[in-house]
């Protein structure tokens, strides 16, 4: 039986487990949540995951949720190999920071902007986050100035996790490739995946939700 994911495509967590699900040849059987009728908080939802956070996995009776953990948990269980997360020591280490990152400053920072938007039919000021959203776009550029993935020479699920995190950032505020010529070249590369295509339609919905919901002076 094929494992049941909770998602919704415009958020940048469910398509990092989609992309990774896509490249391990995995398919799930998705359940759409719908945020802004607020299925994440009915009581059949709860009981899945107390939390009522998205993703959330099921795989035969085994439930997780966090996309780092569902992504690690994918590979761990579904992989042929050990290349989208290698069991080397310090390889391990650099991906997990990589993990850490997205969810600790680039998720956080993205859920801070976009939750008012997806839960609370709010509108968008660009220009209230622009310092911080350069100061991700910054440390992303130095992560990729020695290896042309975020983890090193190959891609491994940190790069799973921060495609969408990144590109949907960049939904938000235009990357500019004069200044950010490493994350370019990264977000290039990352748009030639065959998993990519998980991740553009969650980007055009949100494109689509973000336009309706900008503030003129954005």
């Amino acid at each position: 039986m094929a494992p049941t994911l909770y998602m919704s495509e415009v958020s940048p967590a469910c398509r990092a487990v989609m992309m990774t699900a896509r490249t391990l040849g995995l398919t799930l059987k998705v359940k759409k949540i719908d945020l802004s009728k607020k299925e994440q908080l009915t009581p059949h939802f709860i009981k899945i995951n107390p939390q009522h956070t998205i993703p959330t996995l099921i795989d035969n009776g085994f439930v997780t949720w966090d996309s780092h953990a569902i992504i690690s948990f994918l590979v761990g269980k579904y992989g042929n190999d050990d290349e989208l997360y290698s069991k080397d020591v310090m390889e391990r280490a650099l991906i997990d920071q990589r993990l850490h990152f997205d969810s600790s400053v680039v998720g956080n920072f993205i859920r801070t902007v976009l939750n008012p938007v997806l839960y609370e039919d709010k509108q968008i000021k660009i220009e209230d986050h622009k310092e911080e959203i350069h100061k991700i776009y910054a440390l992303m550029e130095k992560f990729l100035r020695s290896f042309p993935w975020i983890a090193g020479k190959k891609i491994t699920i940190a790069d799973m996790s921060l495609i969408p995190s990144i590109t949907s950032l960049n939904v938000i505020m235009p990357i500019k490739s004069d200044e950010y010529p490493n994350l370019t070249s990264w977000i290039h590369r990352s748009e030639n995946l065959p998993c990519f295509m998980e991740n553009q339609n969650g980007l055009n919905q949100l494109r689509d939700l973000l336009q309706s919901r900008c503030c003129c002076s954005c």
